[in-house]
């Protein structure tokens, strides 16, 4: 990745323009921000990319307030631009709430959701900004609400780089391991000098060297500790000069192995490390990275077939002895043997249970418990219970365990056999279905998923049925099994993989039967806030593609739901009794009169022998026993005639809907009737 300021080509705007009103009799000065520095990810030309700008601001921003950033009209700015493709900090790492943003053209509008103090220096980044087409240097403009348009140039298409390299000290260069790091002397061009304030940049060989973060105290600049230092994407950090560097016309940067700065974890002799400033790139010599002295551990394995749900139990001894709290991660060859989520009751380091365990992709990270006895010796172990599933074909294969940053490699172990491929049968899900239980806006809800067949068997405890929900949906981080049921038996297991639910039967699911998913309201899904239809889809682990998918309909939370053949309906979480159930003739749904009034505001009058029901503009006249109804006096055919129930008229419920501009949803036995 490319970092950001120091890569643009562009030196800083250093001060503010007084300007002077027009029309005033005395000269006065407006406010004026100050632009430190633009940059962009990718300064090449044609390529999308994201922009950042530092700047500080000479009068508060208040909450509604904007910062206007214009490009010029080469540029092409994404005009849906979105609230999550901006981001707004203080000088102090502090995130500053954006109200909305907005774009005209080639200029992107930010307004503030809360009081920046005059003096703060922010850090705006804007994304899916893509450069000219023609090799050029640009002039970028920045403004508030409160203060004039300063602007800053940066060069597209053109870069500058020193040929001199400057050397690299570790104090390891074993791969993997944990080291400090010393980067130069690097002498400046001539023309520059560090200045206070002003960013460093280093680019790191490999994406899995740096921590998430780094302090300042771990980092200096000539001998100073750093004014600021911050990780800002997988291989790149940014170092704020401190005070004590400015002027000098040299870079000495320091990392403490208390930055949490490990090697590459694969050996070679060609990294190089990267130094930015003032938009001159400065280049490392290369540098070895040594192969690690592999402190081979055992894996057992209580199934060894391919796909097979197993344990594994690993048996290491380490160079050092490690305590209660140390950081383990346990990484497996591929992130489909590990479930999404891991039970602490699942691990074990030496017989008692892990703390913490966290599951990413491939890698499961946790610590040793606290009442564990300090040890160079370690025996971890996964148990049935932690879902973890061998590779699906089978082969040689290798773990790797992190202890205290320290890595080691396992043996080889085998995985053996052969996974009976199954040929999909073939089977017709064009009947499937998919529901919710609760159709309101933002409503906890269950799913009824119903499969009519499936054409591969699925294996209990091993197998699972998959449910993509949309983004829309809120789904918890862990569901518990018994919230899920698989033809009436609570699953085995459910993982939850951003928005989709990984459903692990605890019964053998043969080929060519119903399969029945129900996912309780406990389970704690909720429907978009936003009303419409939405598709939700299902897959097989052991089928390639989709199954099926399907469109569900959330309402406004003002719907009024109801259950064919009981007499009440809901209404904004409150239940009101019906003057008869309703019930279905020959498909269609049949409502008292009285539910028109209750549930949905409407002008009712009734008898015994007749009902009205005035909606807007329209009149609707039905007669007991009669299949014709008046609408504004014009005589219609109704689909079934109109019946009475305890004395109350009973009238077809689409039929009315469908001329007071209302919709019905049904699913399962429940309607819901909205607008």
């Amino acid at each position: 990745m490319v970092n950001k300021s120091a890569k643009t080509g562009l030196s800083a705007l250093l001060a503010a323009t007084v300007l002077t009103g027009p029309f005033a009799a005395v000269p006065q000065a407006a406010h004026a921000l100050t632009v430190e520095d633009v940059s962009a990810d990718d300064t090449d030309t044609d390529e999308e990319t994201e922009y950042t700008i530092e700047f500080e601001i000479d009068k508060e921003l208040k909450a509604g307030d904007e910062i206007i950033v214009k490009f010029p009209a080469e540029y092409k700015v994404y005009k849906s631009l979105k609230r999550s493709d901006v981001s707004l900090e203080d000088d102090r790492g502090g995130t500053i709430d954006i109200k909305s943003v907005s774009v005209s053209k080639t200029t992107v509008y930010v307004t503030v959701d809360e009081r920046v103090k005059a003096g703060t220096t922010l850090t705006l980044t804007v994304d899916k900004i893509t450069n000219p087409k023609s090799k050029d240097e640009y002039t970028i403009k920045v403004e508030t609400s409160n203060e004039s348009s300063k602007s800053h140039k940066i060069s597209i298409g053109k870069s500058t780089s020193s040929s001199k390299t400057f050397e690299v000290g570790q104090s390891s260069h074993e791969a993997g391991a944990a080291t400090s790091l010393t980067l130069g002397k690097i002498s400046l061009s001539s023309s520059d000098k560090l200045k206070k304030g002003k960013y460093i940049y280093v680019d790191f060989p490999a994406k899995d060297m740096l921590p998430k973060s780094i302090d300042r105290a771990d980092v200096k600049v000539n001998g100073y500790k750093a004014q600021n230092a911050s990780v800002t994407d997988s291989d790149t950090v940014r170092i704020e000069v401190p005070s004590g560097a400015d002027g000098d016309n040299y870079i000495k940067l320091e990392f403490a192995t208390s930055a949490d700065i490990q090697n590459p974890s694969e050996a070679g002799t060609g990294y190089v490390y990267k130094v930015s400033y003032n938009s001159r790139t400065y280049q490392s010599e290369k540098v070895e990275v040594k192969a690690s002295k592999r402190a081979s551990f055992d894996v057992a394995l209580s199934d060894k077939a391919p796909g097979a749900r197993s344990s594994y139990r690993m048996d290491l001894d380490l160079d050092a002895k490690v305590s209660a709290g140390t950081d383990i991660t346990v990484e497996f060859p591929s992130a489909d043997m590990v479930p999404p989520f891991i039970s602490d009751y699942a691990v074990t380091v030496n017989g008692e249970q892990a703390s913490n365990v966290g599951v990413s992709g491939g890698k499961v990270s946790f610590r040793t418990p606290s009442r564990f006895t300090s040890s160079s010796k370690l025996s971890i172990v996964f148990g049935l219970e932690a879902f973890v599933t061998n590779p699906k074909t089978a082969g040689t294969y290798e773990m790797v365990v992190t202890v205290d940053k320290k890595k080691y490699w396992s043996k080889p172990f085998d995985i053996t056999g052969s996974a009976a491929p199954a040929t999909p049968v073939a089977v017709d899900n064009s009947t499937a279905t998919v529901g919710l239980t609760k159709t309101a806006a933002q409503a906890v809800t269950g799913l009824q998923v119903g499969i009519k067949a499936l054409g591969v068997p699925l294996v209990r405890n091993k197998d699972f049925v998959e449910i993509v929900l949309p983004l829309e949906f809120r789904v918890p981080a862990y569901i518990q099994p018994n919230s899920v049921t698989v033809n009436g038996v609570a699953a085995a297991y459910v993982g939850v993989r951003g928005q989709n639910l990984l459903v692990y039967p605890a019964q053998d699911i043969p080929v060519g039967v119903p399969v029945q998913v129900n996912v309780l309201e406990s389970a704690g899904i909720a429907a978009p806030a936003a009303p419409g239809t939405y598709s939700i889809g299902v897959y097989s682990s052991e089928e390639p593609g989709l199954l099926f998918a399907r469109p569900v309909t959330v309402v406004s939370p003002n719907g009024v739901s109801f259950k064919a053949n009981v007499a009440s309906f809901t209404k904004q979480g409150k239940t009101q009794a019906l003057a008869a159930a309703p019930f279905t003739v020959n498909g269609h749904t049949l409502m008292p009169a009285s539910f028109f009034r209750d549930a949905l505001g409407m002008s009712v009058t009734w008898t015994k022998t007749s009902a009205r029901i005035v909606s807007g503009g329209t009149t609707i006249q039905f007669t007991v026993g009669s299949k014709t109804a008046t609408v504004n006096g014009k005589a219609v055919t109704l689909p079934v005639a109109v019946q009475a129930r305890n004395n109350m008229p009973v009238v077809p419920l689409r039929f009315v809907a469908e001329r007071t501009q209302y919709k019905i949803t049904y699913y399962n036995g429940n309607y819901t009737v909205y607008k």
